[in-house]
């Protein structure tokens, strides 16, 4: 079955390639994201509590992002909602291949899971629901590895272009969101 510490490291190589800028203040939300974890969808989340911890002593927001990536209780509340909301949530547990499953993960954190699920549904084959029941999995472990690593990157690569085309601002992310599809 698929392993969730496995597929977190991949996003964090994905998403975080620097522990000075995982923290940022967020204008849209008028909030702290930390590592993908916004503070507004998150407010009682441990790791706000250990950001004021810091902040009584240091105000640069690179400094704080390097602390909090070395805070034990931070990172495993980062690890816990992931695990929550995306990957326990698509039953990705139950994923035979490993490959499948963070493909679905690491779409899923950056559209939404339900989104990230609907397109693996459309792909095996199965009415596209977003809702992981039995269909779901049998169809999922059951379809042919290379060819769902393919496609997905292919479902992922066309839905970012209709997400552009919805709304041409988005433009700028391209590059960035073809490389992501492509990297896993």
């Amino acid at each position: 079955m698929a392993d969730f510490n496995h597929a977190f490291e991949v996003l964090k190589h994905l998403e975080f390639k620097d522990c000075s800028d995982a923290l940022h203040w967020n204008e849209g939300e008028q909030g702290w994201t930390f590592m993908g974890i916004y503070q507004n969808a998150h407010p009682n989340s441990k790791i706000w509590k250990e950001l004021e911890k810091y902040q009584e002593i240091e105000k640069d927001p690179k400094k704080l992002s390097r602390l909090l990536c070395n805070n034990i209780t931070a990172m495993q509340e980062v690890k816990n909602i992931y695990r929550m909301k995306y990957w326990n949530r698509a039953k990705l547990y139950d994923v035979k291949s490993q490959k499948k499953a963070e493909e679905i993960f690491v779409f899923g954190v950056n559209v939404g899971i339900e989104n990230a699920i609907k397109k693996a549904q459309e792909l095996v084959g199965v009415k596209a629901d977003g809702i992981v029941g039995p269909k779901t999995l049998k169809a999922l472990n059951e379809y042919d590895k290379d060819l769902f690593d393919a496609g997905y990157d292919f479902e992922e690569i066309k839905y970012y272009k209709e997400l552009i085309n919805k709304n041409p601002k988005f433009a700028k992310y391209e590059k960035g969101w073809v490389n992501r599809a492509k990297a896993v």
